[in-house]
């Protein structure tokens, strides 16, 4: 099963001082947008070093990450960056991109749907 056409924006919390290493961690929660590569599923038995009482799955995402900035309200980008494993429960939505002068324009049109659970 290939994932190849499929774009997502994802959040993940970021250390505001990662490049000062003695500063004590300070995380926010960023937004990110790219390609997913596959789909994991991991399977652990319980492990008391783990501290998994019970085995448990967790449902992972590989992402090839988008270098993409912000113009005029629309997120471009050019180039990849790294591939990251992300729980799957930071995946926001699916993206739309259209090619426009020499770069990708990312479309996300997720803030006009209202979601609705039953």
């Amino acid at each position: 099963m290939q994932f190849l056409k499929y774009f997502l924006q994802y959040t993940q919390l970021v250390d505001r001082h990662a490049h000062r290493r003695r500063k004590t961690p300070d995380f926010e929660l960023q937004n990110f947008f790219g390609q997913l590569k596959r789909i994991l599923i991991l399977e652990l038995p319980s492990a008391q070093r783990l501290n998994l009482d019970e085995p448990t799955t967790f449902i992972l995402a590989l992402i090839r990450e988008v270098k993409a900035t912000l113009r005029n309200g629309i997120y471009y980008y050019k180039d990849f960056g790294v591939e990251e494993v992300v729980d799957v429960s930071n995946l926001q939505c699916v993206v739309g991109r259209i090619w426009d002068r020499d770069e990708w324009a990312i479309i996300d049109r997720s803030e006009n749907v209202d979601i609705q659970v039953d």
